[in-house]
């Protein structure tokens, strides 16, 4: 494969890709998004914070060993 067929290869790759138009704005919904109260904390994010706390408070070694690799 030489230098033209790369050439020709990558022109045709991005003469080949469009970008296709939208069909309606997106403004609307965006500020009705950030408009939005924001959503409530699940039960699922506390039991995974009280989990996170618990094994912090009864190993603390492990919390800062962990921090201390990142």
């Amino acid at each position: 494969m030489n230098d033209r067929e790369i050439q020709t290869m990558i022109k045709d790759a991005f003469d080949a890709e469009t970008l296709p138009e939208l069909d309606h704005d997106l403004w609307p919904r965006m500020q009705a998004r950030l408009a939005a109260p924001p959503p409530s904390i699940s039960r699922l994010d506390l039991l995974l914070l009280a989990a996170i706390v618990v094994l912090a408070v009864a190993f603390p070694d492990v919390l800062l060993n962990m921090l201390y690799h990142l």
